[in-house]
């Protein structure tokens, strides 16, 4: 590659020979015609001038072309055969003036034919010398034939004359190849400096774009991080005020919408924390996608489940359309998607229908929800996938609850690291339909995966259950939600005394101290009459090395802060997944 670029230097440089030098070349051809034409014919040195200013002429009119050209490699080499044949028809030229222009009978113009001869190729040589090719077209036939006349001539000091002439052409030669050796190094050393600078600039213009794209960072981060606060805000601000008039309720009926109130306030706090907690394991490389068979319909009927209740409280009506096929993807991160999706659609059509289904597109599966709302305006299609965009809170039911704005920008993150795209089709006034894309069909000769989930009706009574958090509140507030659940509650700060008990289930905190995890004290018990007691491990971090650790134990991992369905869900499948199961409801 780079020998390349050097050959294609050398002839550019060839070719931008000044023109002023070759209107010499051809002004020397003419005077040695005139001077030659008193001893020899007149029509031999016009033939010779004549022919050696055509390829001369033809020289330059080929650099201007390959000029105009913009001096691209492609037009250079293009270029290169013509001017080695011209440079060639120059030499000829030379070599027909030693042989024909020769003047036997005039030793003081053989002189001056052979020093202009020998000065011209010498020329050659040094303007010439940069490619060997060209350089020698240019001199052999030159040079050769004036050495070979001198001979033929006969006597003694004619053929040292000759010899001389031929042993100058070796000199000639020999030198013409150190001036090329000369300079290519000069060519490599240039090449090099400019892949260096090359080299350089790219270097710079990477690490502009990545001051950039870290100043781009840095903003996008105090801008959520600023948003995040105003959003924490405003339900702790709404909690502080609702505690505060709640003593002081004139009725039941008071009581209880200030409490449904605390519970909504609580619901939105929840939920911004869940969205931040899933956009710091994106940002982190903490999603690890599990892929594994399953019915995208068991999904369905999970999320409406899930949001029974809001759907009812926006008055609107939530659908599953039955489907039998399979896809093969990671079923967490799927339903995390369709929470947003489905969360997002409620919320902007109170009194209408959302409907969740899947597709079959070119032997891909699509999964939709599909809503009869108020529609997306062409101008914010774009912008709703953007972290904390929001639309006018007017579109949305009076009895929703705000949205927080990241909702639409995580199911893009996360289907993005699923190898799927989403698509939006929406008609103002009509509705809209979000489509998750690209999931691999499998047939049914593959058996699906269960997704985990409990049952509708199940129960925990008389569950025994062990509790361990360095934290009093939250030991407390543990103990006394469990214990309104029917269950049996043995709620500890520490470890102490845990392999001697034989609960059903163990529910623990990550971080008990600085010293101990409660990954530690699972694993202390085995050789225990608890050892095998299945666990839930709950903790504030979210650390990739975390989710690693509990995920090859097989132990679930909830975060900080968890919803009491979210523990009691956990809790059943524990249950449901326990050797101990009926005992622990006998």
């Amino acid at each position: 590659m780079r020998n390349a670029k050097i050959e294609i230097h050398a002839l550019r440089m060839l070719m931008e020979r000044n023109r002023v030098s070759s209107l010499l070349h051809i002004s020397v051809g003419v005077v040695v015609g005139l001077v030659a034409s008193t001893s020899v014919p007149a029509w031999r040195c016009l033939v010779f001038s004549a022919g050696l200013a055509m390829p001369i002429l033809l020289q330059m009119r080929l650099s201007r072309h390959v000029a105009r050209q913009g001096w691209s490699d492609a037009s250079i080499l293009s270029a290169k055969t013509w001017f080695d044949y011209l440079a060639l028809w120059v030499g000829c030229m030379w070599g027909f003036a030693g042989v024909f222009l020769f003047p036997s009978d005039a030793p003081a113009k053989q002189l001056f034919l052979t020093f202009v001869m020998g000065g011209m190729s010498l020329s050659a040589v040094g303007t010439q010398g940069m490619r060997l090719r060209t350089c020698y077209m240019s001199v052999l036939p030159g040079m050769v034939p004036l050495g070979l006349r001198y001979m033929l001539e006969g006597g003694l000091s004619n053929l040292l004359s000759g010899g001389l002439i031929l042993l100058y052409v070796v000199v000639l030669v020999s030198l013409a190849r150190k001036i090329n050796d000369f300079m290519l190094q000069a060519f490599r050393l240039q090449a090099e400096k400019d892949e260096l600078l090359l080299d350089v600039q790219r270097q710079a213009d990477e690490l502009e774009v990545a001051r950039k794209a870290a100043e781009q960072a840095n903003l996008s981060k105090s801008r959520f991080l600023a948003q995040a606060s105003h959003d924490l805000r405003q339900p702790l601000h709404a909690l502080s005020l609702f505690v505060e008039t709640l003593p002081d309720a004139e009725s039941p009926e008071e009581h209880e919408e200030i409490l449904g109130r605390v519970r909504q306030s609580l619901d939105v706090l929840t939920k911004l924390f869940d969205s931040l907690l899933d956009v710091s394991l994106l940002d982190t490389g903490g999603i690890q996608p599990r892929l594994q068979v399953f019915r995208p319909h068991d999904l369905f009927l999970e999320v409406q489940r899930d949001f029974e209740l809001v759907a009812k409280a926006c008055n609107a009506t939530l659908r599953v359309a039955p489907s039998k096929l399979q896809v093969r993807s990671d079923p967490v991160l799927v339903r995390r998607m369709l929470q947003n999706l489905v969360s997002n659609a409620i919320r902007h059509s109170e009194g209408q229908t959302v409907l969740i289904g899947t597709r079959l597109r070119g032997g891909r599966v699509s999964l939709q929800v599909c809503d009869t709302g108020k529609g997306i305006p062409d101008t914010e299609r774009a912008r709703i996938f953007e972290e904390f965009a929001r639309l006018d809170s007017a579109r949305m039911g009076e009895k929703a609850t705000p949205g927080l704005g990241l909702g639409l920008s995580i199911v893009q993150r996360v289907a993005d690291e699923l190898g799927l795209s989403i698509d939006l089709k929406s008609d103002e006034g009509r509705g809209s339909i979000f489509s998750i894309n690209g999931f691999e069909r499998v047939s049914g000769a593959e058996e699906a995966s269960t997704v985990s989930r409990p049952a509708p009706g199940g129960s925990i009574d008389a569950a025994r259950v062990v509790v361990l958090d360095d934290d009093p509140a939250t030991l407390a507030a543990t103990e006394l939600l469990l214990k309104r659940w029917g269950c049996t509650v043995e709620a500890s700060h520490t470890p102490d005394g845990l392999a001697d008990l034989d609960p059903d289930v163990i529910i623990c905190d990550y971080e008990l101290s600085p010293e101990l995890t409660g990954l530690e004290v699972i694993d202390a018990l085995a050789g225990t009459p608890a050892a095998g007691v299945p666990a839930i491990i709950i903790s504030g971090h979210t650390s990739k090395e975390l989710q690693a650790a509990v995920a090859r134990r097989g132990i679930p991992l909830l975060h900080k802060p968890i919803r009491p369905a979210q523990l009691r869900s956990a809790l059943l499948n524990a249950l449901a997944n326990s050797d101990k199961a009926s005992g622990a409801r006998q």
